[in-house]
């Protein structure tokens, strides 16, 4: 005889959960989603860009309270701007979070410590970062260390490097950044932004995004206080988590999400056009390749594609340069139909005979670099700034290196406009140098289109009515036949 399992209540499944330790029924899909990647990154610094009225705070707090609860004696260390954000903010939240945990699990907050400790020996601890208060998280082991807006966290490297990385060191801990960009470009978190986008591990959310918010509340509530959104700095950083560049520090700032969305596209390969190959290379920093072509027509420079090496690597040489160059060159610009590959019209180089002069032999005389001009650099800037502002120039969605070297060249500082500043890929934006390399050495003048290609359809030469021509030649050409033999018209 079958037995029926007795029902439990509502308050009981939850109960049940808790001790489970899965709070992910408490989150939305939004927040599900940030739950998802959390626990499926490897990454050991995560950066996350949400807009705001994401839930971000509360899906930080429930991914906090998981681990408290489902290991005894774990640590997790919480970072706000401020004490006040804490008592404001973060416990009001996790009132709200613990509302339905049975009692034997809640936590107890001890005003003193400014710490939640949980029965089974776990504790959440909890700090602002003003006046160093930081340094009351120093010490001990931890499984997570959060960081909520972080973008009005003071001395953010200190706070990772010094007092919560070490934490991690002995427990494979995480380290979560959360916030909107900074005001102030100076800020420390933009360089975890840049770093995490080099890395691919930068998670952006916009308002757009966020199920939790539907569009006429979108509308209401939102868009309608920005009528000029595009305009809005306000509306840009904290809704659409962008970096307003610092035109101070910024190299190319006309760089943006607009122009991006124009001139980062895949361009069809015409039937005649000049190959072009920009190196700038490095010892120290990274060597950086582009491969281009002048669309004359279109009269516009495709950058197809990238090589971005570094010699600091173990397997890296000049002559597994050259044959990287040689594939790269070969899988662009082979015919399919012949089978041969098409040399580029130029190969152009920073000055360094002597790698230069390696590659050549290394490639048995087949790959060979001439050395570019290098003077007046801020004309040279100006130039490729005007190409890239002017839709001039389409770059090939596969350049990820040269897509994150223009969005993020800043000079190495607002009074040192000579050289670029350091980029998070150990480098010094160098995909940027090569691409003024190509701009400065690029033949835009130059014709690939034999003399009478596509001239008019069949003819040697262009007529504007080629019927009209047609009838006007015949009777040009009766008339001469007949003068010639005697021929007299009926």
């Amino acid at each position: 005889m079958e037995t029926t399992k007795p029902k439990i209540s509502k308050i009981e499944a939850k109960h049940e959960l808790w001790r489970r330790a899965d709070l992910s029924w408490k989150l939305d899909k939004n927040q599900k989603d940030l739950y998802s990647l959390f626990h499926n990154s490897e990454h050991i610094i995560q950066t996350w860009l949400l807009a705001r009225r994401s839930g971000k705070t509360y899906t930080l707090l429930v991914l906090a309270f998981e681990a408290l609860l489902k290991k005894p004696n774990t640590i997790v260390k919480f970072l706000a701007p401020t004490r006040l954000q804490v008592t404001t903010i973060i416990r009001p939240l996790i009132q709200q979070i613990t509302e339905d945990c049975p009692e034997d699990l809640r936590p107890e907050f001890k005003t003193q410590d400014f710490i939640y400790y949980f029965p089974n020996g776990s504790e959440l601890q909890l700090a602002g970062s003003e006046n160093k208060n930081v340094d009351k998280l120093r010490g001990g082991e931890c499984a997570i260390a959060i960081i909520d807006e972080t973008q009005d966290v003071s001395d953010l490297d200190y706070a990772i490097n010094s007092v919560l990385l070490p934490t991690t060191l002995t427990t494979n801990g995480k380290i979560l950044m959360a916030g909107t960009p900074p005001k102030e470009m100076d800020h420390e978190f933009i360089n975890y932004i840049k770093d995490a986008e080099f890395k691919g591990s930068l998670i952006r959310r916009t308002v757009y995004d966020n199920p939790r918010i539907t569009p006429e509340q979108l509308e209401k509530q939102i868009l309608s206080q920005y009528p000029q959104r595009d305009k809005a700095e306000a509306f840009r950083r904290e809704f659409l988590c962008e970096i307003i560049k610092d035109e101070n520090r910024s190299v190319i700032p006309e760089f943006n999400e607009d122009l991006k969305k124009d001139i980062i596209k895949e361009w069809s390969l015409p039937p005649f056009f000049d190959g072009y190959v920009s190196m700038d290379l490095g010892a120290v920093d990274l060597t950086a390749v582009l491969f281009a072509y002048f669309d004359f027509r279109a009269s516009k420079l495709i950058v197809q594609d990238e090589l971005v090496v570094d010699f600091s690597k173990k397997d890296m040489n000049i002559e597994r340069l050259t044959q990287l160059i040689k594939e790269k060159e070969e899988s662009l610009w082979t015919n399919q139909l012949t089978n041969e590959v098409k040399k580029p019209y130029l190969r152009v180089s920073d000055i360094n005979f002597i790698v230069t002069q390696e590659i050549a032999v290394k490639s048995f005389g087949q790959i060979f670099f001439t050395t570019t001009r290098k003077d007046d650099k801020e004309s040279a800037i100006n130039h490729m700034r005007a190409l890239l502002g002017g839709h001039k120039i389409i770059i090939n969605p596969k350049c990820t290196h040269l897509i994150k070297h223009l969005d993020n060249v800043i000079w190495a500082s607002n009074k040192n406009k000579t050289m670029f500043g350091r980029s998070p890929d150990n480098g010094h934006y160098d995909c940027v140098d090569a691409l003024i390399y190509l701009c400065r050495n690029v033949h835009f003048n130059k014709n690939p289109y034999p003399a009478h290609y596509d001239l008019g359809g069949t003819g040697d030469v262009f007529i504007p009515n080629r019927d009209l021509y047609n009838s006007q030649r015949q009777s040009k050409a009766v008339a001469a036949f007949q003068k010639i033999f005697g021929q007299k018209r009926k």
